[in-house]
């Protein structure tokens, strides 16, 4: 069967159509693949340090900041020095608190905690570290996980010749925190979890943005496409709606750099509650914090298991508070995280 001249000239133009698409898409995914080859769009960690200590609420960090970071123990393949900013106070004598923030989160993350009306500044000798894969801390590594995060913080509290700390971790940080004190008994005497992770979730008990970085094939190319806008809109329902622009700005500037964005995907892709039963292990006295109407974490099903699991914990529900009763209820967390600390220390 033979086609119609203008048949055929309609076959032609349709398959000439077809060609020069295919094309644009072989040459959008090969512009694609070299921007991510070389980072475009990627903001330096020494660019992404300078930015976030540049905010206004981060002033006391930036001014506390060591000018040559001590170097760190390397933890495996990895070769990141500790990174932290120390807060002393006159007259204490006990070992600090140590904080430890979350994903994608920073040092910064405990301004309010710090620096807010009864507050721990002044109060207690305080360390706040800055974990490898997030903020500015100076890592490049391929791949991460809750391990190597938790062994950076360990590393970290050994770089600066400190053991016998009360350990203070939110989220993801919280995890990193009870596993060093589950792997290093000697490093912690106390630990404070602020609605952390570390138990197994079911499909439906993940966000709808965890469940994309989980799951979607595409999404370390995400950082292309970050955006202050994107940010809030994953922040905010933690916050009762309205998450600080400050804090916005600072996460968002902690995701333009590649690294720490691939970090962050990897971190979500290995959250599994594999060590849970190691909970059972935790020898250090532990405060846990659980904000009422967590999303991510129900205080009823996640903090009342952490309660159950740890030989020596006691449970706080705080009212008024998400998955950041710290940035929240600063004043509360305070006072009951240097009750803990002061606990038979005649203090």
């Amino acid at each position: 069967m033979k086609l119609a001249p203008r048949a055929l000239d309609a076959a032609r133009s349709s398959r000439g159509f077809v060609r020069k698409a295919l094309l644009l898409v072989l040459l959008a995914l090969i512009v694609v693949a070299v921007l991510v080859q070389s980072g475009a769009g990627s903001l330096s960690k020494e660019d992404v340090r300078r930015d976030i200590l540049a905010i206004q609420k981060n002033a006391p960090f930036a001014a506390a900041m060591r000018t040559a970071p001590l170097p760190g123990v390397p933890v495996g393949n990895m070769d990141s020095p500790a990174m932290g900013a120390y807060f002393p106070a006159t007259g204490d004598e006990l070992p600090p608190i140590v904080l430890v923030h979350g994903t994608p989160d920073t040092m910064g993350a405990f301004g309010a905690l710090l620096f807010g009306e009864g507050g721990l500044h002044g109060q207690a000798n305080v360390w706040a570290l800055e974990v490898a894969g997030h903020g500015f801390a100076l890592a490049n590594e391929d791949e991460y996980s809750f391990q190597i995060c938790a062994d950076h913080v360990a590393a970290s509290l050994q770089a600066f010749g400190l053991e016998g700390v009360t350990l203070v971790g939110n989220s993801y940080g919280g995890e990193f925190c009870w596993r060093v004190a589950a792997d290093h008994p000697e490093l912690v005497a106390r630990l404070v979890l602020i609605d952390s992770s570390g138990l197994p979730r079911t499909d439906d008990q993940f966000l709808s943005e965890e469940v994309k970085m989980r799951e979607w094939s595409v999404a370390r190319l995400g950082y292309l496409l970050n955006s202050e806008e994107r940010v809030a809109f994953a922040l905010d329902p933690h916050f009762d709606g309205h998450a600080d622009p400050g804090r916005v700005h600072e996460v968002f500037l902690g995701l333009e750099n590649r690294a720490n964005w691939n970090a962050m995907i990897d971190l979500v892709r290995d959250e599994n509650g594999a060590r849970e039963n190691d909970l059972a292990r935790i020898q250090a006295p532990t405060l846990l914090l659980w904000g009422e109407t967590d999303q991510a974490y129900p205080p009823d099903t996640f903090g009342r298991v952490f309660d159950e699991r740890i030989p020596s914990s006691r449970l706080v529900v705080v009212e008024g508070a998400g998955h950041y009763p710290h940035e929240q209820q600063p004043a509360l967390v305070a006072k009951e995280i240097l009750a803990l600390h002061r606990e038979g220390r005649g203090k």
